[in-house]
């Protein structure tokens, strides 16, 4: 098989649709290929050093009025003492606890219990059919 790549070659607007654009002053907005640079322009920013600075950046800043105030440094250990609180609380058992499924595309093949889900819904829809008005009464009586 050979491949073949599909290209599109957009068409020159007509000389009447050029003048009013630039009448109005339209500006073309940013095509697949702009967008494309502006992701990979981004992408180039993943190393670690930049993102370290973007979280220097991103933290608040400490200003120590009086003494006795919080410096920065006892504010990230104030922190840290929080989220390993947090972490180590155990389960509030009074709240309602709420699974949420990994994927939601998963096929009955990855799901064991998929199978009876689906016998479920037959005799649902069998018992729903059952419950139908129907004009042939000895149809019913028979079954």
């Amino acid at each position: 098989m050979s491949k073949r790549s599909i290209v599109f070659n957009r068409p020159e607007d007509p000389s009447f649709i050029k003048r009013i654009k630039e009448s109005i002053g339209y500006r073309e907005g940013p095509t697949v290929d702009t967008k494309r640079q502006r992701l990979e322009n981004d992408d180039s920013d993943s190393d670690p050093e930049t993102q370290r600075v973007r979280e220097e950046e991103e933290t608040p800043q400490v200003v120590v009025l009086k003494p006795g105030d919080l410096t920065a440094e006892e504010a990230e250990k104030e922190k840290k003492k929080l989220d390993k609180e947090k972490a180590e609380k155990p389960a509030d058992l009074s709240q309602r606890i709420i699974f949420k499924s990994k994927s939601k595309t998963s096929t009955s093949g990855d799901n064991p219990g998929g199978s009876k889900e689906k016998k479920s819904s037959k005799s649902q829809k069998k018992e729903a059919q059952k419950s139908k008005l129907s004009f042939d009464d000895e149809e019913n009586e028979e079954d």
